[in-house]
């Protein structure tokens, strides 16, 4: 029997291997610019509740984006945060931010309240991988700006009460001499 040709050969759309490439590096630019990096099981979320939560995270600085396993991996690997590879399994997406990692973690945390399917699997912040309690934990926390504040107004106290020690006998001489005028 001879073999019946059906046509041109197609080639796959994927681009192989230097598509994948330009992918890794792709994803190890954003990892080497985010502070911060939630991952997530986004299973049993439709399209457009994806959609949704990427427009509600955008105003934030953060990113939302649905990886492959072992591109997301190789990523990590590239900017030295290996770590990641402990949290990827299964269906993953990451969320990536340039702000603060407890705002990060608020706006996850409070997402994963909003939409029931999305849980968050854990983190990898400050050098440290994080587990999903460690979020919830750290979401908790007031934020830098608030921390820093508090800081601040510490410092300012014993500094605004030495002020006011040294100005009283000023203000008891003027008391006085006005008293004494009327």
């Amino acid at each position: 029997m001879a073999k019946v040709k059906t046509g041109p050969k197609v080639k796959r759309k994927g681009g192989g291997v230097p598509a994948k490439s330009r992918a890794v590096d792709a994803l190890a630019e954003q990892l080497r610019g985010a502070t911060a990096v939630i991952v997530t099981d986004y299973r049993g979320l439709r399209v457009g509740e994806l959609q949704d939560l990427r427009k509600r995270l955008r105003p934030k600085r953060v990113e939302y984006h649905v990886v492959k396993n072992s591109l997301f991996t190789r990523a990590a690997a590239k900017t030295e945060r290996a770590g990641l590879a402990s949290l990827l399994a299964g269906p993953t997406a990451v969320a990536l931010g340039s702000i603060d990692e407890v705002e990060l973690a608020k706006s996850m945390v409070d997402e994963a309240r909003v939409l029931k399917s999305l849980r968050i699997l854990g983190a990898y912040i400050g050098g440290q991988t994080m587990s999903a309690d460690d979020i919830q934990v750290l979401a908790r926390l007031p934020s830098r700006a608030y921390l820093q504040g508090q800081l601040v107004g510490s410092l300012q106290a014993p500094l605004a009460q030495l002020t006011g020690l040294f100005q009283a006998p000023f203000q008891n001489l003027v008391h006085v001499l006005t008293a004494r005028a009327n």
